[in-house]
């Protein structure tokens, strides 16, 4: 398996910056609890409409193939590319809202016309509505006549997964494969069990193996008590990955996620799938949505966009 390591370029005081922003208490909580859920969403959403769009960038609503929709369309991006962006949160959290400033910036380097779904969320809809409105989105686009080769697919952590997922959908469903896909600290093991799960557990300043078990529970809701959480369609680790497309893989070396990105790699590989991976030094769970804070963000969102245009 071939690792590309990627040397902080962000200076101590950004690092500490980085970590503090994300355990600051004025951050909104991330939680499945019933009670506060709606409050997180909501903070969720204020911080995001905080951050800002980039120049030259039109954001709009839009239903697309029956879901909710933002378009964010760049003022460079030809209307025959296209960038399906799975923003995360555990399937529980988050929305378009919350990474319209990342999207955007994508959108832009990459010149592309982004589609970011807000997909359904648990408790409220949980597995697999999510992957429904994922290849309903898809099937949509390629219904306005853009063609496969012209549609990219992109995502952070449980986003990262439902692309993964969505891909898979899509092989079974007979579809043709969008160009590439890029996954920013990808889900991809459900049943929470990657070894970073633990020793990651006191530089991950986001994400915990609890947390991760909660939102697997949650996400899992309608499977019944004791579902099987390795299930292909849930865990995209434990699939048959051939037949993907080019894979774009970035997480961050202090996050506990990173054995899902190292051990997915490792398997896509072996099953002839061309996958670059590179690990960020000193990096947390999305770092990229901190692009504002942190050079290591603008760098990384600079790589995908590279990658998406040299796979298109």
């Amino acid at each position: 398996m071939s690792i590309q390591h990627r040397s902080s370029a962000s200076g101590s005081f950004s690092v500490a910056m980085m970590n503090t922003i994300i355990r600051s208490p004025l951050m909104p909580e991330l939680t499945v609890d019933p009670t506060k859920i709606k409050k997180s969403r909501a903070s969720m959403d204020f911080f995001g409409k905080l951050m800002p769009v980039a120049r030259g960038v039109v954001v709009r609503q839009q239903k697309v193939g029956g879901v909710e929709c933002e378009i964010h369309q760049p003022n460079n991006a030809p209307a025959n590319r296209v960038l399906i962006y799975f923003h995360g949160g555990g399937y529980s959290l988050g929305s378009p809202r919350t990474h319209r400033h990342i999207v955007s910036r994508l959108a832009s380097e990459a010149a592309l016309r982004a589609v970011v779904p807000d997909y359904s969320k648990s408790p409220e809809a949980p597995y697999p509505a999510p992957i429904e409105d994922a290849v309903a989105v898809y099937k949509a686009i390629l219904d306005q006549g853009i063609k496969p080769a012209n549609v990219f697919l992109a995502g952070d952590s449980a986003g990262g997964n439902l692309v993964l997922v969505t891909l898979l959908r899509l092989k079974s469903l007979g579809l043709s494969m969008p160009a590439a896909a890029c996954c920013i600290s990808p889900w991809t093991d459900l049943t929470v069990s990657g070894n970073t799960i633990n020793t990651k557990t006191d530089t991950d300043h986001m994400l915990s193996g609890t947390l991760l078990n909660q939102f697997a529970d949650n996400y899992c809701l309608g499977l019944g008590q004791g579902a099987r959480r390795d299930q292909p369609g849930l865990s995209p680790l434990f699939a048959d990955l051939s037949g993907l497309p080019p894979l774009l893989i970035q997480v961050g070396s202090e996050e506990v996620l990173l054995d899902d990105a190292l051990r997915f790699t490792e398997k896509a590989e072996a099953a002839g799938v061309k996958v670059s991976l590179q690990v960020w030094e000193k990096m947390q769970h999305v770092w990229h949505l901190l692009f504002l804070f942190v050079k290591d963000g603008k760098l990384a969102i600079s790589e995908m966009a590279h990658f998406l245009d040299q796979s298109g």
